[in-house]
Order: structure tokens, then sequence, then C-alpha cells
């Protein structure tokens, strides 16, 4: 991999930070909800562009840091803002961890379930003890063989509009916004 220029690296993560929060601003306003999804799906994605630089582990970090933080002051009482920070946000990292460490396609799979999952299970937890949210109260009319199927529907969809975005993110958008030297 050929060596980016400092600057430019630290523009990129600036940008991709500043398009995050504006698109996790945008879902925390937007009366639309698959437009609200469409905008926090975007944010998740926007992790991707400085993992894939060298030191990415580090600046993909400062990055979802640094963008959890001003979108809980910005938009704090937004559940996109949580479902970014506790679910979607780090998402890129424990994938490209993955995909970088473990070489069996269906174990790298099963444990990113796994992990969406675990994450989902303290996420339920936090808005029931930490933000008193009974999201059981919602979900009444929907049996739980249902929610399930559906939840890990929504997070088959996610895992593979992800990895479509990034794969045409790194053959054709990254070379031209980030000239190698």
């Amino acid at each position: 991999m050929k060596k980016i220029a400092p600057g430019l690296l630290a523009a990129a993560i600036g940008m991709s930070a500043a398009v995050a929060l504006l698109m996790l601003f945008a879902a925390s306003i937007s009366p639309i909800v698959p437009v609200s999804i469409l905008c926090l799906f975007v944010a998740s994605l926007m992790t991707w562009i400085p993992l894939r630089e060298e030191q990415g582990y580090l600046f993909a970090g400062i990055e979802f840091a640094a963008v959890s933080l001003l979108s809980i002051v910005i938009c704090r009482s937004s559940i996109y803002t949580w479902l970014y920070i506790l679910l979607f946000g780090h998402y890129a990292i424990v994938r490209f961890f993955l995909r970088t460490h473990m070489f069996d396609r269906v174990a790298t799979v099963f444990i990113r379930y796994l992990i969406l999952n675990a994450m989902t299970a303290a996420g339920l937890a936090f808005a029931q003890y930490v933000m008193g949210i009974d999201l059981t109260l919602y979900l009444q009319a929907i049996p739980v063989f249902w929610e399930i199927v559906i939840m890990e529907a929504a997070f088959s969809a996610f895992m593979l509009l992800f990895k479509l975005f990034a794969l045409l993110f790194d053959s054709a958008i990254r070379n031209f916004l980030m000239p190698r030297r």
C-alpha cells in the first residue's frame, strides 16, 4: 500500500466525521423513518474511510469517538444517535478486524451476528435501565419469534449493503479522493 500524506489523511478523517455527524443530525430531525435509517447507514459507513489507511484502527477509533461525543452533544435525545453509538458506528472496525484476522468466512459472519445481537441486548438494557424507556411496550403486538426474524433480516441487509458500499468505496472512490504518493 502506498503511503498517504498526513494532511490528506487528517482532511479525510475530518470530512468523514463531519458527514457522519451531519447524517446523524439529519436522521434525528427527519420525520420519515426510512430516510432516518438511510442517514444512520451512511453515518456508520463513514468509519470505513480512515480504517483502510495506515494506523487505520487508531484513526477509525478516534473518528468513532469524536462523532459519538459530538452527536451526544448535538442530538442526544435521538434514538439514531444511540443506535450509532451502541450498534452501528463501530461495525466497520469490527468487520475489518475480523476480515483481516480470521480467514473462515462462515465464522466471521457468525461472530458479526453474535456481536450485533449482543450489542442489541446491551442497547435494550441501556434504554430500559438508564434512559427509562421500556421498549417491550412498543413490541407487544408482534410475537417474539417474528421480532427476532425481523431483527436478523435487518442485520443481514445491513451487512450486505455495508459490504457492497465498502467495495464500491475501495474500488472506485478511494483512489480518486485520496491519491497516494
